[in-house]
């Protein structure tokens, strides 16, 4: 039986963890603090970014891995699998995917790589690649787990409410929401992505009503019954998080539970106290 393996990157919220328990390999992207540059997750973790972040001056930029940063992973595993499938943050918030293409394509490669573009971030790209491992470990061939993501791409949906738009907007990837600059002060901008990229969903007087849009909007894409899947995210608001799942859970009920921290590259374009949400549409 031909043997798949599983590659993410360092923003797909998933932990050394859950990376292990489910055989998935990382590629790290990097954050740059005026000189000083590091791999997320492996010499910068969170607690530090963030400290960073709201101490210092000076806002870090964010770059992704190169083609060598894959195929020193994708030569790793060819050692071991006959194929790799390889799921990435949104082509559209980030040269990720592109990076892995062109290390696919290194002549010298013995296995064949399939790159995914997630079209999402976070957890919703991660729950696709534990999706992906643990069909590979029930022995689903390489086109059945290609076209389950297929399906989930179409169906994950993200969103999330954030303090301001400023870190959106100095890392240009502000998308859509660029609508909101310029709101009444005191205002929560609730944003979702769309086919990659940030888009405005509604603007709330409070983090608590801005929960509730949320799950309306949860509500207008699946309806009332339970949910296969949800993922709670957050960055530096472990409470909030908390009191996210709460009110999920009051509504819905969930068939799996995850939680995760936005990672430092997430961070750096959206800022600390968001609160997201992750789930599935039945609209795809």
């Amino acid at each position: 039986m031909a043997s798949i393996g599983i590659v993410t990157d360092s923003t797909s919220g998933l932990s050394e963890v859950q990376l292990k328990e489910h055989g998935i390999a990382s590629v790290p992207l990097y954050v740059r603090f005026g000189t000083e540059m590091f791999k997320e997750g492996v010499d910068l973790s969170s607690e530090e970014f963030y400290r960073r972040l709201t101490e210092r001056e000076v806002f870090p930029a964010t770059s992704q891995p190169s083609p060598g940063d894959f195929l020193e992973v994708y030569r790793r595993l060819e050692r071991e699998v006959d194929s790799i499938v390889s799921i990435h943050i949104s082509s559209r918030l980030s040269g990720t995917c592109e990076s892995a293409i062109a290390a696919s394509k290194d002549p010298d490669l013995k296995v064949k790589v399939d790159v995914v573009d997630s079209l999402s971030v976070s957890l919703g790209a991660g729950y696709m690649a534990i999706s992906a491992a643990q069909m590979a470990a029930a022995g689903e061939d390489r086109e059945s787990i290609l076209r389950a993501l297929a399906e989930m791409i179409a169906a994950t949906r993200i969103a999330f409410i954030v303090d301001t738009l400023e870190y959106l907007r100095r890392g240009g990837r502000i998308g859509g929401a660029q609508a909101f600059l310029g709101s009444l002060l005191r205002i929560k901008p609730v944003l979702h992505i769309v086919n990659g990229q940030v888009e405005p969903l509604d603007r709330s007087r409070s983090t608590g009503r801005g929960m509730e849009r949320v799950i309306r909007y949860v509500e207008d894409e699946w309806g009332k019954d339970p949910l296969p899947f949800a993922a709670v995210l957050h960055a530096v608001a472990p409470d909030e998080a908390e009191r996210m799942k709460e009110v999920l859970s009051s509504r819905f009920e969930v068939g799996e539970w995850y939680k995760g921290e936005l990672s430092p590259v997430i961070g750096t374009h959206c800022g600390p106290g968001v609160i997201g949400l992750c789930f599935h549409s039945r609209r795809s």
